[in-house]
């Protein structure tokens, strides 16, 4: 009995201890967060509402670095969406490059020099770190069973291996016949665009495969959804200052409407998130989401 006690206690103390490792861990990351953010800000801008942007930016690498860690500290890929992975590697590349030889879309401030470049090519580099884990390192660890959005029952019990075609086909439909035309090149403007439909949609299946399972999120998965929530919200926040500059290109104010629909989408998408994740942040203790089941 006294063994059992002992097992019972040190058990306890463990998980204790892995509670506050696990804070000390979002403390300290999201010091590292601000910190560049500060510098940044600081040392990189004009100070104007231009740098929304390049935080945006900043906070989508942030994502992207902590999703790496999360696969390197838990050597697995588990309750992670490899779908949402793809799109956002597709997402991220293709601004990436829209905006590497043009500068419509850059922030209007200095920040938008080489700031907003340099995150912007961190969360490509993180996102092809994280596609070679996952596909390579790690793909023993990953959940296709629970990873099936795009299954809706229109597959006769296939998982939704091709489930991203969903977000991908009518984004790219859409940019190509709906897009601003700050760059004035047809490419870019596309590439832009598509890259901003296919984003603030990326997040679906990874939401749809958190609350399919409900349970606990691993704090850098928490982080990495979190960041790049509130990355979107502030590009949201950018492009509403600066909607006179999409509503004077082509197609008038049409295109422009279009931006900023889809970028209120994602934030509402994200809404539900953010509450469950701020809850668990005022409390100190690891994010919890209810299943489907347990909401109906």
């Amino acid at each position: 009995m006294q063994a059992i006690h002992a097992n019972s206690m040190t058990m306890a103390n463990d998980s204790i201890s892995s509670l506050k490792n696990q804070d000390t861990m979002s403390a300290g990351t999201w010091m590292v967060l601000v910190t560049c953010s500060l510098c940044a800000y600081h040392l990189g801008s004009d100070g104007d509402f231009s740098f929304l942007m390049t935080l945006s930016s900043i906070c989508s690498a942030f994502g992207m670095v902590m999703l790496c860690m999360q696969f390197l500290n838990a050597k697995s890929v588990a309750g992670i969406s490899l779908k949402t992975l793809q799109l956002h590697s597709l997402a991220f590349f293709c601004r990436f490059v829209s905006t590497l030889f043009n500068e419509g879309y850059l922030p209007l401030d200095r920040s938008g020099d080489f700031i907003y470049r340099e995150a912007e090519l961190v969360s490509v580099a993180a996102c092809v770190c994280a596609l070679v884990m996952a596909y390579r390192d790690y793909c023993f660890t990953y959940e296709a069973g629970e990873d099936n959005f795009g299954d809706f029952g229109l597959t006769g019990g296939d998982r939704a291996k091709y489930g991203t075609i969903w977000i991908t086909a009518p984004a790219l439909v859409l940019s190509l016949f709906i897009h601003p035309r700050l760059n004035n090149v047809a490419w870019s403007d596309v590439a832009w665009t598509f890259a901003l439909y296919v984003d603030v949609l990326a997040v679906a299946p990874q939401l749809f495969m958190f609350h399919k399972t409900g349970g606990t999120v691993a704090s850098y998965t928490s982080h990495y959804v979190f960041s790049l929530g509130f990355g979107r919200v502030a590009q949201l926040l950018f492009w509403s200052f600066s909607y006179h500059e999409l509503s004077s290109s082509a197609h008038g104010g049409f295109a422009g409407v279009f931006v900023m629909l889809s970028q209120i989408v994602g934030a509402f998408l994200m809404a539900d998130f953010f509450y469950y994740y701020a809850k668990c942040q005022n409390k100190g203790s690891p994010m919890m989401l209810p299943s489907v089941a347990e909401l109906v």
